[in-house]
């Protein structure tokens, strides 16, 4: 495992893909659900059960693992996502799966070094489930509502929203978690995250992409930094900073 990441990258709003040598990282889980694919010789892995090595490995949401080495591509779903993922999830009873090359190019197609990574991202292959299509339009109105004002600097509280559902503030925790299989607090902050990480790759200071994100202060986005990818800032920074320097 070499010290620093260095990595390309690109974000939609719903799916985040990276590419590079794995760096220090420690365990640590998130609510996106994670496929990574070896692009050169094999991925190691660490999970509950122990060391792992595969061609690529699937980690269902909030699995506890740590990449150990390999020139990977990671892509990283929203909680929300689905297609792709809707099978693996079935398939991983212990919240993660490893997957061959023709299993990964079954599903996504062939991805190596050379891979448009804006183009991967945009395929219909990685397009999320459209929640505009449930049967409930409450949710839709609820994830457009906390988006929006995330995207302003604003973070709506759980009464605020349960007026938007039309429901009492306790029946709407338990209906978002029936809806959505995640808490609302878990899924602002992996939105939080975003705003942040995102205020960062447009040039914003850490202090303020930490504020536009709604969290406390910078360290507050540091922790959540490392409790969700297993980088310190400072590491992810630098990754940051390799990506907008090429």
């Amino acid at each position: 495992m070499g010290k620093d990441w260095k990595l390309d990258i690109v974000f939609s709003d719903s799916v985040a893909i990276f590419r590079g040598h794995v760096g220090h990282n420690k365990a640590h889980s998130h609510w996106a659900s994670q496929i990574t694919v070896a692009l050169d010789g094999i991925v190691e892995f660490e999970t509950a059960s122990g060391l792992q090595r595969s061609d690529a490995v699937y980690f269902s949401s909030k699995t506890e693992h740590r990449l150990i080495s390999g020139f990977i591509c990671s892509i990283y779903f929203d909680p929300m996502a689905d297609s792709v993922l809707k099978t693996l999830n079935k398939d991983a009873p212990h919240g993660w799966k490893s997957l061959s090359h023709a299993e990964i190019t079954q599903k996504l197609g062939p991805i190596s070094a050379s891979t448009n990574l804006g183009t991967l991202l945009n395929s219909d292959l990685l397009r999320p489930l459209d929640i505009a299509s449930s049967s409930d339009d409450r949710l839709h109105k609820v994830i457009h509502e906390i988006k929006a004002q995330l995207g302003d600097g604003m973070d709506l509280d759980r009464d605020s929203l349960a007026k938007i559902a039309d429901l009492s503030p306790t029946r709407f925790s338990h209906w978002f978690v029936e809806r959505t299989g995640i808490p609302l607090r878990s899924y602002k902050k992996w939105l939080k995250l975003r705003v942040a990480i995102d205020a960062m790759l447009e040039g914003k200071s850490p202090v303020d992409a930490a504020l536009m994100a709604g969290f406390s202060d910078q360290a507050h986005m540091s922790r959540a930094i490392s409790d969700s990818f297993g980088l310190t800032y400072l590491d992810a920074r630098k990754a940051w900073e390799h990506f907008s320097q090429k």
